[in-house]
């Protein structure tokens, strides 16, 4: 009986250094992962937003690992839907390479990775804009990669994130335009600084600024300064057109006089 009691002992002392043993190899999500990721470890990615801008259109994601195998991202699988209905013809694979450092500690945060992903892209924004009854678009996000060990990964991210603000916002920006000098009135060759960082925006941000200008050099510009010199007489004009995210357009115009 004695002998057998210390086989017994025996037995529980192996069997609790095996279990000790296989948590430090796969760490806390063993049980989960099953017996195989002990002797075939693939990565425990944990994913967390920490920041998002809707008004922007922007998440922050925070990917770490919490055992010791590395991981490739290939990319994110976006999903959007209208209420319960997918909308299939939306969906896209964005590519954005990026690498997870193993953790030097099993159960235990490795290196993080942070990655910005922008939550719709034109053709979410266009479909809304040709969709007006749609109120609200909503976005599921997945990580997609490979580990260290060649595993096949998907994690989901978000789901039925707001991708747009309820409705589509078809209030215009407001267009101003600054001129250096002021008022734009000047002798032949009459250089004109134009600045337009006093436009306004309804909740939507404006992503470009298009100068035209009659009797300038050059005639064109982009950006949200320009500068253009006339060189005849006469009075001129300069047009700005603003353009916000949901594709809302203001035009301003402002005048330019070249004396001789």
């Amino acid at each position: 009986m004695q002998n057998k009691n210390k086989k017994n002992l025996y037995k529980i002392i192996f069997i609790t250094i095996l279990l000790g043993f296989i948590i430090s190899l796969v760490g806390c999500d063993w049980f989960s992962l099953g017996l195989l990721n002990i002797f075939d470890p693939q990565a425990q990615i944990r994913v967390n937003y920490t920041e998002i801008d809707l008004t922007e259109g922007v998440i922050t994601l925070e990917i770490h690992s919490i055992n010791e195998v590395e991981f490739i991202g290939t990319g994110f699988e976006y999903d959007y839907y209208n209420g319960t209905t997918k909308i299939s013809s939306l969906s896209k694979i964005v590519g954005e390479t990026f690498y997870v450092a193993p953790s030097d500690t099993p159960g235990l945060p490795g290196e993080i990775t942070t990655i910005n992903l922008l939550l719709y892209y034109q053709e979410a924004q266009d479909y809304m804009i040709a969709n007006p009854s749609i109120t609200e678009l909503t976005c599921t996000i997945t990580l997609i990669g490979t580990d260290g060990s060649g595993h096949d990964i998907t994690i989901p991210i978000t789901v039925d994130l707001p991708a747009l603000p309820p409705g589509v916002d078809t209030t215009p920006p407001v267009a101003n335009i600054a001129t250096t000098p002021s008022p734009a009135t000047g002798v032949i060759p009459f250089t004109v600084g134009f600045d337009a960082s006093g436009s306004t925006v309804a909740s939507l941000p404006i992503v470009s600024y298009v100068w035209a200008f009659t009797g300038g050099d050059p005639l064109t510009a982009t950006g949200v300064t320009a500068v253009s010199t006339f060189i005849g007489e006469g009075t001129w004009l300069a047009k700005l057109t603003v353009t916000d995210s949901a594709a809302n357009v203001y035009v301003a115009f402002v005048t330019v006089t070249a004396n001789p």
